[in-house]
Parts: structure tokens; C-alpha cells; sequence
């Protein structure tokens, strides 16, 4: 820049008190670049001491300035005077309490008429907040980027005239487009929209520049294949600082997967309610409070009332016999705990007063968060195959007393024979014989009651009502009943018991039938004497039987068919001895094993819970 000297600067001093008062960086600098002039905002920025700046460069005063920014300051201002023309540069100053000033700087050189160098104006601003924005805003656009390409979602950005902006990558891979494909005046972002969905796409844009909120819904969009898609679209407008709609951004998801599988979902259900409604059994499903929400026309043609889940919901508990309450309440609470399947057996009264035993099979139905979300439940009309049972039962019990009844009466003999011959003796005795004679009459007469006592017990017909029962004391009646058979094949039957066996919950007449048939069939065969040793083992949550004999053995490939009908190992047996024992512990929820080696003896193994319902 040329000056005249007319052009020179007034006097420093009241240039001074001039600049002093503007909030901008003023210095001048001559061509060696001392400081001649500079205003106070210049001298708080760099740190300089307002008493001896003057005449002196800026490496020779005190200031905040590092070596870095006075390297840069004398090359631009070399720069300036080199060239004539002004130099902008930013430079960012640390201040004393470490926070950062940016400068924006113009640095002009001046020259008289003869080209001789004047001064150098460096005139600037503080640009800091500016600077902070545009960090602020690249952080932003940054973020907004990161997004914009790490969703999974197809994002497609427009303006309000539809004319695209930007997608991200998954657009381009969802439509198979690319963006540069895209922002050709001969392809439109209408592209992806089916001729058929185009007169939707346009109302719902309408509504969105009109300030509308449009909530997400589903539809279809078109690849570049040709391949139509289902897709979930969100809307959302794009507004600027003074909150006018600028653009629209339109977020899609790819749902064909889903899709594909509701359809399925829905044909299957299709199905399976075809199978449900045609049923012979009850088929139900429950929520977990035991509410039905669905049951099978069945329901009706079985118990005969309506199927409508209202009128089922109100009656069906009523129905439910009062003695197996106690079992559905266990069996329900241990599926809640373990969400397993489970099966159990329940009465329910039919219309005509009837009573109705049914088998049924839960099954848990859990959700994506492992929660039990309803119970499905499938149940059987089986009370003529419990009646058939129970006349295979009665029938398998009349056989063994009629075995039971031979020794019996041996036993029952003996006491008798002397009965008679004390009465005899008490017409020719002394009063004090009579007194010794009758008290053993009345020993053998005890005797005689306890063993008629056993075997009516076992043979009186009793209905099957689960309760608490000592194990020990069934086990010692059914020894009392055997023991005279036991003794006369010279078998001797020793009892073991843990201490502190509990009650189980169970048909004590059924349990005193399973050790009979199993204690006779060791006895039976025994037929060389021996001793048979009942075990009573306390277990976690159950009880063990072990019944262990000195017998025959049985071939370890006839093993694996005991229990079925009628087949047997004895020469006039039925073969529904043990199908009656299988049959007993399944119905008490514990199991069954046999071991045994030929010519070295049979072990004998029941497993019995201790509490309803759990399952050993």
C-alpha cells in the first residue's frame, strides 16, 4: 500500500487513546518488526507488559507466545512486505489460565511515494466462538456420518422438492442404487416406489410438508432387480434454526424376513387350529394365571357344557374334584419354577353329575425373554382305562390272597389246635392253671386277629385318596402278612430302616399291594431258604425301597420285558403282577428297576417321592 506523507499516521498518542477502545487486535510494526503501536486488546492477548513493548520484536519481549507462533509471525510478516498485498492467516494464542484465543489476522504493508517501506498494520479478531462452532458442527456432521453408516436401517435424506440429498450405505445395499446413480437428472428417488404405492407416497410427502406427523407404517418398495421388498418406513422432517421444514428424511427396514414369517406363522396356526377344532381331546391354552384363552369344541362333546370361554372360565375350576386340588396347585407351581412339561391326572364332573378322569399334558410356551407366556394343555378322557386297571388290579390282588389264604390258615391252624386243647384242660384244672391257660389263649387269639386283621385289610376295597402314610408301618404289615409263608420256605425277611424316615404322600392300600407282589415274588423264588433284606434309604426329596432276595435270578435278556402283559418268568403266572407294580409307581411319579444275576438273586429298586409331584 502506497501512503503520502500526508497519509502518515497522526500523533502516536492520540492514535493510542483511538485504537485503546476497539475490541479488535491493532499492532503496528515497522520493517524490522519492532512494535511501534498497539492497542490494549493486542497487548492482553499476547501477554506483552505495556511499558516495554515499544521498539522491540516480538522474540524479545515477555509474552505467551511459543517459539512455533513467533516463527510463523516473522515468516508472514516477511510475506506481507514481500508481496504488497495483505495476508490472512489464523493463529491460536494460549493465554495464562491455559484456555485458547483464536485470532483471525490481516497483515497489510505500507510504503511511501518512493516505495520505501512504512509500517506493517496487523489488524484482527477474535474468532474463538466461531472456532468453537465449527468444531462444534464438525463433530455433528461427523456424528450425523457415523450414523448415517452404521446403522442397518436404508436412510434416504431429500429435500422439499423430493430432489435426493444423501443415502447412506445401506441404502445402497437394501435397492441395489448407488448415491451417484441417484443424483442424475435421469433417476429420481421415486425410483424404489411400485407404480401401485406412488399415489400413497405422494399424500404421505403432502402431509409431511404441511407440518403432519406421519407415524411409521408398512408397505412395499422395488430393488434395481425388479424384486419387490416389504419394508417398515419411518418419517421425519428436517427443519432449520428458524423452524422451517428444509428436508425430509425417510428411514426404511427391511421386513421380509418377518413378513415371511407372520404369513407362515399364520398358515400354521391355520393348521393346527383345523387339527385343535377337530379333535377328540381337550385342547386348551391357559395364561399363566390359569385363565383360559382358548379351548377346543371338544370341551363340550367330553364334559357336556358349552365351549364358550366365558361360561368355561366360570365353571370349569368348580368342576375340578376337591381331592385333586392339591396336586394341580403343586404340579402348576413346580412348571412356573422349572418351565418344563409336565403330565398328571385330575376328575372332572361331567354335566350329568359323572365323575371323569382325565390325563392331561401341559407345556409350557415361553417368550423371547425365557418367560412363561401360556400353558398349552392337551387332555384325555381315560376313565375307562382306569376302570379297565382297577379290575386288573382287584383281579392280580384276589390272586395273591388266594395264595396269601393257604398260609394263613397254616398259621391260623396252629393257634387253634391249642386253643382247643387248653379249653379241654380247663374243665379238670385248678383255679390257678385256668389263670396261666387263659392268658395264653388269649396270646394266640391276639394272633390270630392281627393275621385275619392284615389280610382283610389288603383285600377290603379302598378308594384311591392320596394322603401322608407311614412307609415303616406299611412295610411292617406286609411283612406280618407274608411272614408265614416266608417261614414256611424257611426265609427270613429283615427290615432296615434309615432314621427319620418322613410320611409319604401316597394310596397306602396301592403301595401295601406293590411290596406284597414284589416281597412274594422273592419268596417264590426262594425255594432254597435264604434271607430277603427291605432297605429303607432316605434320599434328596425321596425315599428308596430296595428289596433284596437270595432267589433264582432272572436271564438279563428277559430283563427288559418286566412289566409287560402277560408276560411272565413263572410257569402259572399271569404276567400282570408287575404290569399292576409298573402301573402303581408311574401313579405315585417315581420309578422302578430290577438287577439281577442268575442263580445269585434279584434287587429290587423303588424310587418314591416324598411331596406331590416331585418327580424322582
Amino acid at each position: 500500500m502506497m501512503l503520502t506523507k500526508d497519509e502518515l499516521l497522526p500523533r502516536l498518542g492520540v492514535f493510542k487513546k483511538l485504537i485503546d477502545v476497539l475490541p479488535e487486535f491493532i499492532c503496528l510494526k515497522n520493517r524490522e518488526g519492532h512494535w511501534i503501536e498497539a492497542n490494549e486488546f493486542a497487548l492482553q492477548v499476547f501477554g506483552v507488559d505495556r511499558c516495554k513493548y515499544k521498539g522491540k520484536a516480538l522474540d524479545e519481549q515477555n509474552s505467551w507466545c511459543n517459539a512455533g507462533m513467533i516463527e510463523r509471525s516473522n515468516e508472514t510478516d516477511n510475506k506481507a512486505w514481500e508481496t504488497g498485498h495483505p495476508i490472512k492467516i489464523q493463529e491460536e494464542v494460549q493465554q495464562k489460565d491455559g484456555s485458547y484465543i483464536y485470532l483471525e489476522l490481516i497483515k497489510q504493508a505500507t510504503f511511501d511515494e518512493e516505495g520505501n517501506p512504512l509500517f506493517l498494520f496487523v489488524t484482527g479478531r477474535d474468532i474463538t466462538q466461531h472456532k468453537e462452532k465449527e468444531e462444534e458442527l464438525s463433530v455433528a456432521l461427523e456424528l450425523l456420518e457415523s450414523v448415517l453408516e452404521g446403522t442397518t436401517d436404508a436412510i434416504l435424506i431429500v429435500d422439499t422438492k423430493e430432489n435426493l440429498i444423501k443415502v447412506n450405505h445401506a441404502f445402497e445395499n437394501m435397492f441395489g442404487w448407488e448415491e451417484h446413480d441417484l443424483l442424475t437428472d435421469e433417476i429420481d428417488s421415486h425410483i424404489i416406489i411400485p407404480d401401485e404405492f406412488k399415489a400413497e407416497s405422494k399424500s404421505i410427502m403432502g402431509l409431511l410438508a404441511e407440518g403432519s406427523t406421519v407415524p411409521s407404517f408398512e408397505t412395499q418398495r422395488v430393488r434395481r432387480d425388479g424384486l419387490k421388498i416389504d419394508v417398515s418406513i419411518s418419517f421425519s422432517a428436517i427443519r432449520n434454526m428458524q423452524g422451517r421444514v428444509i428436508g425430509f428424511c425417510l428411514i426404511y427396514r427391511d421386513i421380509s424376513a418377518q413378513k415371511k414369517a407372520e404369513r407362515a406363522l399364520r398358515e400354521s396356526e391355520a393348521k393346527y387350529r383345523v387339527i385343535a377344532e377337530h379333535s377328540k381331546d381337550l385342547i386348551a391354552v391357559a395364561n399363566p394365571n390359569g385363565e383360559l384363552i382358548y379351548s377346543s369344541p371338544s370341551h363340550e362333546a367330553i364334559l357336556g357344557f358349552s365351549s364358550n370361554l366365558d361360561e368355561i372360565n366360570r365353571i370349569l375350576f368348580s368342576r375340578i374334584h376337591p381331592d385333586d386340588w392339591e396336586f394341580l396347585r403343586a404340579a402348576f407351581a413346580k412348571a412356573k419354577m422349572k418351565k418344563k412339561p409336565f403330565t398328571f391326572e385330575c376328575r372332572l364332573m361331567h354335566q350329568n353329575g359323572d365323575w371323569l378322569v382325565m390325563e392331561t399334558n401341559a407345556v409350557p410356551v415361553l417368550n423371547e425373554w425365557n418367560e412363561i407366556e401360556s400353558f398349552v394343555t392337551i387332555a384325555r378322557d381315560i376313565t375307562a382305562t382306569k376302570e379297565t386297571e382297577e379290575l386288573i388290579r382287584k383281579s392280580e390282588k384276589l390272586s395273591v390272597l388266594g395264595e396269601l389264604a393257604a398260609g394263613v390258615a397254616h398259621e391260623i391252624r396252629n393257634p387253634l389246635t391249642s386253643l382247643i386243647g387248653f379249653a379241654q384242660l380247663l374243665k379238670e384244672t385248678d383255679e390257678e392253671m385256668k389263670t396261666k391257660y387263659v392268658t395264653i389263649m388269649l396270646t394266640e387269639l391276639k394272633r390270630i386277629n392281627d393275621i385275619v386283621g392284615e389280610l382283610m385289610l389288603v383285600a377290603k376295597p379302598q378308594a384311591v385318596h392320596f394322603e401322608y402314610s407311614s412307609l415303616e408301618d406299611m412295610l411292617q404289615s406286609v411283612i406280618r402278612l407274608l411272614d408265614t409263608q416266608a417261614i414256611i420256605k424257611n426265609i427270613q425277611i429283615q427290615l432296615k430302616v434309615d432314621k427319620e424316615i418322613p410320611s409319604i404322600y401316597c394310596v397306602e392300600n396301592q403301595l401295601k399291594q406293590l411290596f406284597i407282589n414284589l416281597l412274594k415274588n422273592s419268596i417264590e423264588a426262594m425255594d432254597q431258604g435264604g434271607i430277603i433284606t427291605l432297605a429303607v434309604i432316605m434320599k434328596k426329596g425321596s425315599v428308596v425301597i430296595k428289596i433284596e432276595d437270595q432267589g433264582s435270578g432272572i436271564p438279563k435278556n428277559r430283563l427288559g420285558k418286566l412289566g409287560e402283559p402277560f408276560y411272565t418268568t413263572k410257569e402259572k403266572g399271569t404276567g400282570l403282577g408287575l404290569m399292576v407294580c409298573y402301573k402303581i409307581v408311574k401313579e405315585h411319579y417315581g420309578n422302578i428297576s430290577f438287577e439281577s444275576e442268575e442263580n445269585k438273586g434279584t434287587t429290587v429298586q423303588v424310587k418314591l417321592p416324598i411331596y406331590p409331584f416331585s418327580v424322582v
